[in-house]
């Protein structure tokens, strides 16, 4: 099960979580395809990640990869 939010929201989820059930979180970690996931056990053992996307930064390698495949960024 997954689910999103805003990145300046994950310390929040994990903070609640770890309030109820100790060690339950895992991460944050950020992924290649440009989003910082933070995962969740439940009590009845379902995994669930919270997903927030990382602000483009368009001297990153994943801008310079997009860039060379064609896709361009949006002016500002």
């Amino acid at each position: 099960m997954s689910f999103s939010c805003v990145l300046s929201q994950l310390d929040g989820i994990v903070a609640a979580c770890e309030d109820v059930s100790p060690g339950c979180t895992t991460g944050p970690r950020e992924t290649p395809w440009g989003s910082v996931e933070v995962e969740v056990r439940t009590p009845e053992n379902t995994r669930v990640v919270m997903t927030a996307a990382r602000p483009y930064d368009p001297e990153s390698d994943a801008a310079r990869f997009l860039h060379d495949i064609g896709i361009e960024a949006p002016s500002a």
